[in-house]
């Protein structure tokens, strides 16, 4: 009987163990495959390599891109001293700003993230009115805050500005990255959500409504643009794929057709270039390129708002963000998109080769 049991005992683990080989063989061919996955620059780079090889020709030479230069945005720092007078003038136990101020001045507040100090901006705007009222207003408290909730106001865009330009996650949307969109867009919905709440607040901002400000909501606004890194994958992938379109493009353009589709010679190298096309063009890139644009189309619009008015001191930003214009990173991407295929109908037309 302790036999059979034993017996039973070691089938039932013997099973155990072969069920957790299949998953564990399972699981490795998922993540060898997800592995194997090209990405789609890794594809468009087979696909300029098979053209040359199909052509017998040199691959065709794309330049490196390299990230948007971002002008230095100043940060004045002008009512430092007269935070400091605030405090010393006025003990203001009784008011929000007490503490507010306190925190801001303390070392923690000295190495406040660009966040935080626009945090502090609103919070001062939105605090200081009941703090005065509950003041004469010929004190010195009275003055210096009055004096503050000026400079303030008039300062809180600039405030605004700095932190499109030195806060991490709205930084990045113009800086390379190699990290990948998935094809599904996961993140883009969330994004724009987020990037829709950063122009109502500065909208808010521009018309002084400060009452309306959650200043508190940033926080997670920002936590949202880190979670998927949405912006920096779209815009570097356009353009990316712009730089990849142009250059096969030019390499094509110089194609003599009317050689590759002698009708007194076999129409087999032509027969090969089409192959490639379909296959890796028409059935991948196309597709791919399609999904950026259309995200890049919902997202444009917030792209502008946000950034478009610092045209001044940033000029390789505003020329990606013109509207009409052939700099356009929209426009310059849907350029290159047709250039590229009108190349190919053209070949299609001369060759007499039907394309499906």
């Amino acid at each position: 009987m302790n036999h059979l049991k034993a017996l039973k005992k070691s089938h039932k683990l013997g099973n155990q163990t072969s069920r957790f080989g299949y998953l564990c063989s399972l699981l490795c061919c998922l993540l060898l495959v997800c592995a194997c996955t090209d990405k789609p620059a890794d594809v468009y780079l087979e696909y300029q390599q098979r053209l040359a090889n199909a052509l017998d020709k040199p691959t065709p030479d794309t330049a490196k891109l390299s990230n948007v230069a971002l002008s230095a945005v100043s940060n004045n720092k002008s009512t430092n001293a007269q935070q400091l007078s605030i405090l010393q003038l006025a003990q203001l136990s009784h008011c929000k700003l007490n503490t507010l101020i306190a925190e801001h001045n303390s070392q923690l507040g000295k190495l406040a993230s660009p966040a935080s100090q626009l945090i502090y901006q609103l919070q001062f705007i939105q605090f200081a009115p009941q703090c005065l009222d509950s003041l004469e207003p010929d004190s010195k408290s009275y003055q210096a805050i009055s004096n503050e909730l000026h400079n303030k106001k008039q300062q809180l865009l600039d405030q605004f500005k700095q932190l499109l330009y030195k806060d991490p996650e709205l930084k990045r949307t113009w800086q390379l990255t190699g990290h990948t969109l998935d094809t599904n867009l996961a993140g883009l919905v969330e994004t724009e959500l987020a990037l829709q709440s950063l122009v109502n607040l500065k909208q808010q901002i521009i018309q002084q409504q400060y009452a309306q400000i959650d200043s508190q909501a940033l926080y997670p606004l920002l936590a949202q643009l880190r979670q998927f890194n949405f912006n920096q994958a779209l815009i570097s992938a356009v353009r990316q794929q712009t730089q990849l379109n142009n250059s096969t493009s030019n390499f094509l353009a110089n194609i003599e057709l009317s050689t590759l589709c002698n009708p007194l010679k076999n129409k087999r190298q032509a027969q090969i270039l089409s192959n490639v096309f379909k296959k890796y063009y028409l059935q991948q890139l196309q597709p791919y390129q399609a999904q950026l644009s259309g995200a890049l189309e919902r997202l444009m619009p917030l792209y502008q708002a946000l950034w478009q008015d610092s045209s001044p001191t940033q000029p390789q930003l505003t020329a990606l963000l013109s509207p009409a214009q052939p700099s356009n990173i929209l426009t310059a991407f849907k350029d290159s998109s047709k250039t590229h295929v009108i190349w190919w109908q053209k070949f299609y037309k001369t060759c007499e080769i039907s394309p499906i």
